[in-house]
């Protein structure tokens, strides 16, 4: 494995991480000091961006009710679901969640702990172990399966979103990704 394999694998289980609901055992001040160390990397200036250096509760607080605004249980609806079935087909565990399914399966990931194999952060982590194992393959994810949703939720998100942590990991994700396509292109 390449050494630029190794850090994407990084990148998108930190990415991973970061979908899920933000609690106080993980989303803390290490937690933090590794995204703004992440963004120092690729060059965002801690003004660009709506996020403190340290997590107060009120600052925990104001992430957990716009994700869960955004992400769980918004009133009248949920704003963004994080499922690409709901982007792709309209209802929730559908084909789209088939096709993905089927399409972990074959490159030997386990999903039977997961409820939706089309979740956000599954899909997330799909991309982290594949990065490690088969390059080729997490290429082949993120655009067959990956990006006809994500484009979508993504414009949603942003639109929405009241926090600028719930921004920035949206907008590193949507990074990442179209970086990993535009690579792929570029050497084809």
């Amino acid at each position: 494995m390449s050494q630029e394999s190794e850090q994407l694998s990084q990148v998108f289980n930190f990415l991973a991480q970061a979908t899920r609901y933000p609690q106080a055992e993980w989303f803390n001040a290490d937690f933090l000091a590794v995204l703004h160390s992440f963004l120092a990397q690729l060059e965002v200036e801690a003004d660009e961006v709506d996020l403190p250096l340290e997590v107060t509760p009120q600052f925990l607080e104001d992430v957990q009710v716009d994700y869960t605004r955004l992400f769980i249980n918004g009133h009248p609806k949920v704003i963004a679901p994080p499922y690409g079935s709901m982007y792709i087909d309209g209802s929730l565990n559908d084909t789209t969640a088939d096709v993905t399914r089927k399409f972990y399966r074959e490159h030997g990931f386990d999903t039977t702990t997961n409820e939706f194999p089309d979740h956000l952060t599954t899909e997330l982590e799909f991309l982290s172990l594949q990065f490690k194992e088969d390059e080729a393959v997490a290429h082949e994810f993120i655009e067959k399966l990956f990006l006809p949703w994500f484009v979508t939720f993504r414009d949603i998100v942003l639109a929405e979103a009241k926090t600028g942590y719930i921004q920035v990991v949206i907008e590193l994700i949507d990074f990442f990704t179209k970086k990993e396509i535009e690579f792929d292109q570029a050497v084809a």
